[in-house]
């Protein structure tokens, strides 16, 4: 029986754990009325292009901290839960699995939080680079059922803000294709390149 138990156990539990990192990111990110320039600084020169982006670290802890505190928080309500299982499934037969009457069982889990952020940079054009910033949350804990103890973990992630850097789009643009037989250019396109005179 004890197999099953802890099949069900853990799937309940890992989506306790899922469920409220999702619910404490969407309630934080909410509340602070967090958005990327809160987070993100750019620099820009004299005529408007991009030279640097500076993170606010102060910022990032904060939201990391408060992040991780709600959910503890909110797993805290749910740790202890009731597993109920049909009882044809103990009997180990594909006809009789999910049939019968329910038998409950009590558990409790223990948990914590690790949050962190990540930047994502990806290409979004010609000049423009999209910068994503991502919650990363690793929950960790324990499950607990009389006379038995079972270590459990998440893990899910969040966009928490994005935004498209735009540079300076080149006038011109030259395609080079190189020949295999000597190794050189063989071909040169220039696009809307001036050409001396």
């Amino acid at each position: 029986m004890q197999p099953v138990i802890l099949r069900y156990a853990e799937s309940v539990a890992e989506t306790v754990m899922l469920n409220s990192a999702n619910e404490a990111i969407v309630k934080i990110l909410e509340n602070e009325k967090f958005s990327y320039d809160d987070i993100a600084v750019l620099s820009r020169d004299s005529n408007g292009l991009v030279q640097s982006l500076e993170i606010d670290t102060y910022k990032v802890n904060y939201l990391k901290s408060h992040i991780s505190n709600e959910i503890s928080s909110i797993i805290a309500e749910k740790e202890r839960y009731t597993v109920s299982i049909p009882i044809g499934t103990f009997l180990a037969n594909t006809f009789t699995s999910g049939f019968g009457p329910d038998l409950d069982f009590k558990m409790q889990m223990t948990s914590t939080a690790f949050v962190d952020f990540e930047h994502e940079f990806r290409s979004a054009g010609i000049n423009q680079v999209l910068h994503r910033v991502v919650v990363n949350i690793k929950i960790n804990g324990s499950l607990i059922i009389a006379g038995y103890k079972k270590s459990i973990s998440a893990n899910t992630s969040a966009i928490a803000a994005q935004t498209v850097i735009v540079g300076a789009v080149p006038e011109s643009f030259t395609n080079v294709i190189e020949e295999e037989s000597d190794n050189t250019a063989g071909l040169i396109n220039d696009y809307g390149g001036v050409v001396g005179e």
